[in-house]
């Protein structure tokens, strides 16, 4: 048993305390924004940060009705005449495994100086770097992983900052809905660990993945990529759900895994229609969602309730590290310490 089972299988617990920890600043989350002067909100992160400040940023707009964008750290870094220009009064957000990112720092450094931004930070490394920019701070420490890939911390990430564009967007029903993930967390685990050990012995010749997803899903869906590349050094791709099917679905056969992330009503009979036209290339599809009434597919696994799609992306990347390190296995990989990679990068 690798450290990486449990920090995947069993993370419901830091999943409950992260929750319970955000709704226990609720009020201070709440007067910093209301005190705070600006006229948008600028993700800055790298790595598996910017994937799930891609999905929350998106969230979060709606939620504060004010633009919302997000910027790779290292684009900042090697291209700050563009970015000392770019922005007016942002408000910069900015969440991080371990605080240390040198990327980061300098991207938080440059913005600091040229517009005098607030800083909300996210960190999960105590006594981090990054506290030094950060003039309101979220600190999760009990996330940290013993294995270098992030999983249990990409979810905390991800949670927290839903959870933050939930409490400013006073939306209770997401909140309640996350809720309901994270208290039955066990069970959701506990399936998706059983059908993808299904689908290893079943569909014995993949080997290769494509992510599919859109909207405040697809950056969680990136990441699901992600993370089978890393852990598992498998070949994945990920496309936003319709764009596969402009070109890059050419690629796809018999030996693909394709797993589509379901999003709103709204999208569903889109999103058959892919799956439909990817099953008919040999690939299995395998689909992730609220409800289990998706038709198009060969496996699929669903929270069983009409869950909001922050909610099935949280599920959806939880399932993307199981088989992440399933594969690892099958591949006599070590899923805790896969090839050279370290818990952050110093450039």
């Amino acid at each position: 048993m690798y450290d990486s089972f449990n920090e995947i299988f069993n993370q419901g617990y830091v999943l409950t305390r992260t929750m319970n920890s955000i709704m226990e600043k609720r009020q201070e989350i709440g007067n910093f924004f209301r005190k705070t002067d600006f006229d948008e909100v600028v993700f800055v992160a790298c790595g598996s940060s910017y994937w799930a400040s891609m999905s929350a940023c998106m969230t979060l707009q709606e939620m504060i009705k004010k633009p919302c964008t997000m910027v790779k750290s290292g684009d900042i870094v090697m291209n700050p005449q563009f970015y000392q220009k770019k922005f007016r009064k942002p408000l910069i957000l900015a969440p991080s495994r371990s605080g240390s990112t040198s990327e980061t720092m300098s991207a938080l450094r440059l913005l600091k100086e040229t517009y005098a931004s607030k800083v909300f930070a996210l960190v999960e490394y105590e006594q981090a770097p990054i506290l030094s920019y950060a003039d309101f701070v979220i600190d999760l420490p009990w996330v940290n992983e013993i294995s270098v890939c992030q999983t249990r911390s990409f979810s905390c990430l991800y949670l927290s900052m839903v959870l933050i564009a939930a409490i400013l967007g006073e939306d209770e029903a997401l909140i309640a809905d996350l809720k309901r993930y994270t208290e039955g967390f066990d069970g959701h685990s506990a399936n998706a660990g059983n059908l993808i050990q299904v689908i290893m012995d079943d569909f014995k010749d993949w080997d290769a993945l494509v992510a599919l997803g859109n909207g405040s899903q697809y950056g969680v869906v990136v990441e699901g990529a992600y993370i089978n590349i890393e852990m598992a050094q498998l070949p994945a791709h990920y496309y936003s759900t319709l764009e596969w099917r402009h070109g890059p679905i050419v690629i796809s056969d018999s030996s693909y895994l394709v797993v589509l992330t379901a999003g709103s009503r709204i999208a569903r009979e889109l999103e058959e229609k892919m799956a439909a036209d990817t099953r008919k290339t040999g690939a299995r599809v395998f689909s992730i969602s609220g409800m289990d009434d998706f038709v198009q597919k060969d496996y699929s696994i669903a929270l069983g309730w009409e869950a909001r799609p922050e909610t099935v992306a949280l599920f959806s990347v939880m399932v993307m590290q199981g088989i992440a390190y399933y594969q690892a296995v099958h591949r006599k990989l070590n899923p805790d310490k896969p090839g050279n990679l370290v818990s952050w990068i110093e450039i």
